[in-house]
């Protein structure tokens, strides 16, 4: 039986939410997240939404690296909701992949959805650790 490619994409979304709450939970953040659900009825919306953060989930058979298409979409949902694009992907059999913008790394570089780093999901989730505080506080003052 052939799987769904719709169920197959809920199915990692689902995963990423898993442990991006267990990140939450062992940091001690005050902050769970779920999929967003608007994202059917609404063009332009994230997958998930995290504080700061605009994510999209892409799982695809094969293939090996990032789509412009996906990292056009991430940024245009983070443009809507005023946050970091992030975008996530994984192909079978090929490790989970995570591509941010370089201010999403060093907050004090220029914000340019342009210039993006692709990294580990370790690497990212050690990311967010280091810099939440920083995020916290520039949305604070927007």
């Amino acid at each position: 039986m052939p799987i769904n490619s719709r169920t197959k994409g809920v199915s990692y979304e689902r995963k990423v939410v898993g442990i991006l709450n267990e990140f939450f939970l062992q940091n001690n953040f005050d902050v769970t997240c779920k999929r967003n659900l608007d994202q059917y009825q609404t063009a332009g919306q994230s997958d998930i939404n995290i504080p700061f953060h605009s994510v999209e989930c892409k799982h695809y058979k094969e293939g090996n690296w990032l789509k412009p298409e996906w990292w056009r979409q991430v940024c245009e949902s983070a443009d809507n909701e005023g946050t970091i694009p992030v975008l996530i992907f994984k192909f079978n059999r090929v490790p989970t992949r995570v591509a941010i913008p370089l201010h999403a790394v060093n907050p004090e570089w220029e914000v340019d959805n342009q210039k993006m780093a692709i990294m580990s999901m370790d690497d990212w989730l050690e990311i967010l650790l280091k810099n939440w505080s920083i995020y916290k506080e520039q949305n604070a003052t927007i």
